[in-house]
């Protein structure tokens, strides 16, 4: 089968080249341009290839990566919401961009160095949906999370390597097999952000792009008892601050202090105690259905942010237009969604999500991720 391999020049997406190479596929290296940086890999991955005897191709990709993830990055932090942009850019650049120019290429596949699986999807309700996302088996590295906006007929071109393989047990046979990696370094989180400081990153860059990191308003204190409020100071901006922290508020207080709110409307940010930042509940739109939800059973679990374990849950699909609300867990409501399927596809539809145990509260503009008891990746959507 003829595969493109896409290389960051980093030790996993490496080691899925190499992989699949000794596995039998007839492999290419694919590497994409993305940003401008300081530190050229393209020499040493083409010399790594060339050792390899692997045909390599770069592509310019950075007009495309500006578009769909650079903009909304500041877009999303002008309108006082937290972006993930590698959820973005699994979509429309991995998943989209470098997927087209790979079957341009002749590839039938796209494998990239993701912690992730593709299963069949089989329960009790289907024998015969096909292959979708499943959490890897390295639950440290898992990034299943990342891969929820991206339509399920891309991703069924992946090939995920590492699926079932240990980030240590991959460094340990990279270095038996004496292969120079380009970018020995763990990546950062946000590739585009030098040193992953967001704030100096906007404050820097923000002209370019059109935001302005000027804004400055009232900080108010909400008592979570008797719901009154008082102004106790003013903040930065409302792009400079996230739901849920509590570091860096720079206010002297009698107990620690959490951002509850940000209100672009009066452009006021709301703090309060820890109590204040509990929540059972999440709501998310923009949704991707991995498995349509009538195909779904079992506990469901959701994850608001990447870092968290899963949290058990129900679920239920909203539209206000249609006045419809259906609890997908409820065996009896599947007949009425699928007579109610078109709004599957509706922008107003969203997922609203009640966990059985309260947890921190979540950032609006990051990724609500929905899964079963078997980790199948089931629906993402961005949290409102």
């Amino acid at each position: 089968m003829k595969t493109a391999v896409a290389v960051s020049g980093g030790i996993d997406s490496l080691y899925a080249l190499i992989k699949l190479q000794e596995q039998g596929h007839d492999v290419f290296a694919l590497h994409a341009r993305f940003i401008e940086t300081e530190y050229d890999v393209v020499p040493q991955l083409r010399e790594a290839c060339e050792i390899l005897n692997i045909p390599f191709h770069c592509i310019d990709l950075k007009k495309a990566f500006n578009k769909e993830v650079i903009f909304p990055f500041f877009d999303y932090y002008k309108n006082a919401r937290t972006p993930n942009p590698c959820a973005f850019c699994n979509k429309s650049m991995k998943f989209g961009e470098l997927l087209k120019k790979a079957k341009e290429l002749g590839a039938e596949k796209l494998a990239t160095g993701h912690y992730a699986k593709l299963s069949l999807f089989e329960n009790s309700l289907t024998q015969d949906y096909g292959y979708c996302i499943r959490c890897a088996d390295d639950e440290k590295k898992d990034q299943s999370y990342f891969l929820a906006l991206t339509p399920i007929e891309n991703l069924r071109f992946a090939l995920f390597p590492l699926a079932d393989k240990i980030k240590e047990d991959i460094k340990k046979e990279i270095l038996e097999k004496k292969i120079a990696v380009p970018c020995p370094k763990e990546s950062q989180e946000v590739c585009f952000v030098p040193h992953d400081d967001y704030r100096s990153f906007l404050t820097a860059c923000g002209q370019k792009f059109g935001f302005d990191t000027q804004g400055s308003g009232d900080i108010f204190y909400l008592d979570e008892k008797t719901k009154e409020t008082m102004k106790i100071a003013r903040h930065k901006g409302l792009w400079a601050y996230t739901e849920g922290q509590r570091k860096g508020l720079g206010i002297a207080w009698s107990e620690p202090l959490y951002v509850i709110k940000r209100d672009m409307r009066t452009n006021i940010l709301y703090v309060g105690n820890k109590e204040a930042v509990q929540t059972k509940f999440a709501a998310a739109n923009n949704i991707n259905f991995l498995v349509p939800p009538y195909l779904w059973s079992g506990q469901l679990y959701a994850r608001t942010r990447f870092r968290e374990k899963q949290s058990a849950c129900k679920v239920y699909l909203q539209n206000i237009k249609e006045k419809l609300e259906i609890s997908i867990q409820n065996p009896e409501n599947t007949r009425a969604i699928i007579d109610n399927i078109h709004i599957l596809q509706d922008e107003k539809t969203r997922l609203f999500v009640e966990f059985t145990e309260e947890k921190q509260i979540y950032a609006s503009g990051q990724v609500l991720a929905v899964y079963d008891e078997s980790g199948f990746l089931l629906a993402g959507g961005i949290l409102i």
